[in-house]
Order: C-alpha cells, then structure tokens, then sequence
C-alpha cells in the first residue's frame, strides 16, 4: 500500500539539502562581506553534509535527540550562514566588532561539538521502546483541563502589571500557571489520549492552543508561531517516538511555504511594533481592541517600508548562530560576567530565595546586556525597571566558562540526558509523557541557551507543576474484556 506521510526525517533531510544548494550558490558567486568568506561558506557546507549524515543514520536507528539536533542546526545556524552572506546584518555582532575570522572559529568548533554530541548521542542506545501505547486508557477530565487553560490564558494576558506589583512570594506562586507549563501539560494530554477524548474535547483543546499562540503574538512574542511549531515537534516525538505528516499537508505547506514566509516577517514586524507601544501604555494587560489597532499601525508602517529594511532584522533574529558565536569571538570580555560565581548567585536569587534576594543577582540572559550596553555591574533590581532579555547559546557558554575543556562536556551531556530518557517508566502514559518531554526539552535549550541558569529556574517549576497538575490531567485504566465462555469439545 502506497505510504501516504512524509516522516519528518524526509523533511528535514530535503530542508538540509535546499539550504546546501543556497550556500553553495552564495559560494559559487563569491558572496563575501564583513562577517564571512569562502571558508565560513565551505563550513557552512561541512555543517550541512554532518547533519544529513546524522539524519540519514537516524532513519537506521531512531533517536529524537538526534532530530532535535538537526532541527536547530537547520533552522537556527545552517541558514543563518547563509542569510548572514545575502543580509550582512547583526545587532549581535555589532557590540565589541566581529569579522570574518570570528566567524569562521565559532563554526569549526561547533562542527567539532556536534560531532563529540552526535557520538555521546550513538553510544547511549534508545532501545525498541519508542512509542507510548495508551489504548486501553480513557481520560476522564477533559473539561478540567479546558478549565486551567482558560485560567492560564485569561490570568497571562489580562493582568498587565498587577502581578509585578504583588509581594514576590504570591507573584511565584504564578509560575506554575504559566502558558508553557499548560500548554504542553494539555498538547501532551490530547496527543497521548486522542483515541479516548470526544471530538468536543479535541476541538476546544486545540482552539486554545491556537488562541494561545495568537494572544502571544498580538502581546508582543516574535517567536510564538516557531516556539509552538518546536514543541509540537518535540512533544510529538516524546509520544510517538518518529512523527509523520500527512502528504498532502507536506505538498500544500510547500505550496505555501512563501505565504507562510512572508506571514512570518509580517508577524515579526508587528509584533516587535505592538509590544513597543504595549510597553509605552505602561505594561498594559492584552487588549484586543488596542491590539488589533497597533496591528494595523504596526502593518501600515510595514507597508511603508522597503523590504531591505524590514527583511534583515528579521533574518538576523530568526538565526541562533550570532548569538553563540559572538560570545565565543569575546570569552575574556563575557567571563567577567558568566562565570560559575555568577551562576550560583543568581539560581539563589532567582529560584531559591522567591520573597527576597541575597545578592540582587540578575539571570545570565539579563546581566550580559549590563555588559555591552556599560551600564555597569548587573543588578537584577534594574533588570525590573527596562526588561531585557539575550540568548548566549550553548555552544558560547561552554566555551566561555571551559574554553576548550568544554569539548568532553558536549559529549557527556548528550549521552547522560539520553540515557536518562531511557530510563524513564511510568505506569500512566500522561506521566511517562511529560517525563520524557521534561528530558528531552532540556536539550535544544541547552544548545540555543539563555544561560544554565535559566534552564534550571525554568525546569524546576515545571517538574513541580508536572507533579501537581498530575491530580487534575487524570486518566484511567480500562478493564480488559471478559473471556468469552468455552463450549463445544471442551465442556464435553
């Protein structure tokens, strides 16, 4: 019988494959300018022909650490090698300078830490059991679950900046109703029991799924549409082991795809304009009407503006390359900042102490702005007052605080979460879900990293909420049929 999916491997291996071509033509033409040259190019191309290697290898002996790997190569570095050659722009490099040569290091040894990765990945087998079987399972609270994310949505986008202005230790007890928490709490609990759950359920699930997505955008989030999409990725392979798509949605999305291109730039464009204006409104909670009429404004400015405007800011984030490789380029500059002292103050600041704190300790993605912006030693009291946030990547935080002894670390790391996962048992299929999901989440923010510690201040809500929402998700074994009476010969 003719297959009719695409699995997702097949997609990623064609994805790999185009944006080889683009590199290859941007070689052929001799694009160069101050950030990359012919041999930034060539590694580019090497970076590609690794990840179709281990993609082709993955089809052998299925491993969803090595799909989300080669997911954020694709996406978030390969391309970004090649944008950065038809787009020299980057608010990244532009901080402390940057060239070529900077370039061309951050790339050779991040080939060199996918290789150490891709092998810890190799030697930690996954074994034979992949997918999660919940067929004799039924969930027995689907309107529960509407509930909280009616709640999570309504107290996320409707409360502005009261819950800034609430004693901290309240203010933290929100975490645990946060979007991300439930939403991948609820996309799980559709995925893993979807057989047992009645059409009105799986409607009203996804349609919040969707309202969440859109009411992040029109709050401000560039990256609400790409952020979901990875974490149907993700949590899709933590249930199913390999994910498939339909062929032809894969045909229609292809047909699409500069549609789909030019939405994401015109999201992008007013969403960076909404949460400008959002912020000069003093913070204020979501407003659809107000919203909507700075999409509009935010859409007539665009209009207005000439494609070579809009498009680089919009490659130059959509890319996790810079980040990464910027911090690598000025390790002695960063070390004054990240440094393992460092850490330590702020996971007490940031997760430990929740009513007060003992060293005014800011999280890494904020502290590092104090550096490059010289606004002095970081305080994560003036954190509050202008919020920002930068990505460091994981591939530049290990360098800065190891330097080269890093390189066992992207082996060990990998092999340690992957064994792990494997480890991983739970006689409710909600639960083995969300353990692997929790696992396996851990590795692309470890690779496009906002700093360690925020991964731990993160992931430890998470494991919290996971435990708790356990007595609201709840499901239940179906008995097995009875045995049919013997007759005949038998009974004689």
């Amino acid at each position: 019988m003719r297959n009719r999916a695409i699995d997702v491997n097949s997609l990623l291996q064609g994805a790999n494959v185009v944006v080889a071509i683009l590199l290859l033509a941007a070689l052929a033409t001799g694009m160069r300018n101050d950030y990359l040259d012919s041999t930034t190019l060539g590694l580019g191309l090497l970076l590609c022909l690794q990840t179709q290697l281990a993609l082709m290898l993955e089809r052998v002996r299925r491993d969803p650490f090595v799909v989300m790997l080669s997911f954020s190569m694709i996406a978030f570095y390969s391309l970004r090698i090649f944008t950065l050659a038809i787009t020299p722009y980057s608010l990244v490099f532009d901080r402390f300078g940057f060239s070529a040569d900077g370039t061309n290091f951050a790339l050779g040894f991040m080939i060199v830490a996918n290789t150490l990765m891709y092998a810890g990945l190799g030697v930690s087998k996954l074994g034979q059991q992949r997918a999660i079987d919940a067929s004799d399972w039924k969930p027995t609270a689907p309107g529960v679950v509407v509930a909280l994310m009616i709640v999570t949505l309504l107290l996320a986008y409707s409360s502005g900046n009261y819950l800034s202005e609430m004693p901290r230790a309240v203010a933290v007890l929100v975490v645990f109703l946060s979007p991300p928490i439930i939403i991948s709490m609820s996309l799980a609990y559709v995925l893993v029991f979807r057989r047992g759950l009645s059409r009105t359920a799986v409607i009203a699930i996804s349609a919040l799924l969707i309202l969440e997505t859109l009411a992040h955008s029109l709050w401000g989030s560039r990256s609400a549409i790409p952020e979901f999409l990875q974490t149907l990725l993700l949590i899709g392979l933590a249930v199913f082991g390999q994910v498939s798509v339909k062929r032809r949605y894969v045909v229609l999305g292809i047909g699409l795809m500069p549609v789909f291109g030019a939405l994401l730039v015109a999201v992008f464009a007013v969403s960076t304009y909404n949460r400008v204006m959002r912020v000069a409104e003093g913070g204020r909670a979501l407003d659809v009407a107000f919203a909507l009429k700075t999409v509009r404004e935010g859409g007539a400015q665009l209009a207005d503006q000439a494609l070579d405007v809009v498009l680089p800011p919009v490659l130059a984030r959509a890319g996790y390359f810079d980040f990464s490789a910027e911090v690598i380029a000025h390790r002695d500059i960063y070390r004054s900042v990240v440094n393992p002292p460092a850490y330590g103050r702020s996971i007490i600041d940031n997760l430990l102490t929740p009513g007060f704190d003992m060293f005014d300790q800011p999280l890494m993605a904020n502290a590092i702005r104090f550096l490059y912006a010289n606004h002095g030693p970081p305080s994560k009291q003036a954190v509050g007052e202008a919020y920002h946030s930068d990505q460091i990547g994981g591939y530049g935080e290990l360098f800065t605080l190891f330097g080269y002894g890093s390189l066992p670390l992207f082996l060990f790391i990998p092999f340690v979460l992957k064994r792990v996962y494997t480890q991983l048992r739970s006689a409710n299929p909600l639960t083995l879900a969300m353990k692997r999901i929790i696992v396996l989440s851990l590795f692309p923010q470890l690779i496009n990293s906002f700093g360690f510690d925020w991964i731990v201040v993160q992931t430890v809500p998470f494991v919290i909420a996971v435990a708790g929402y356990s007595l609201l998700f709840t499901a239940r074994r179906m008995p097995a049929p009875a045995a049919l009476p013997q007759h005949g010969l038998a009974n004689a």
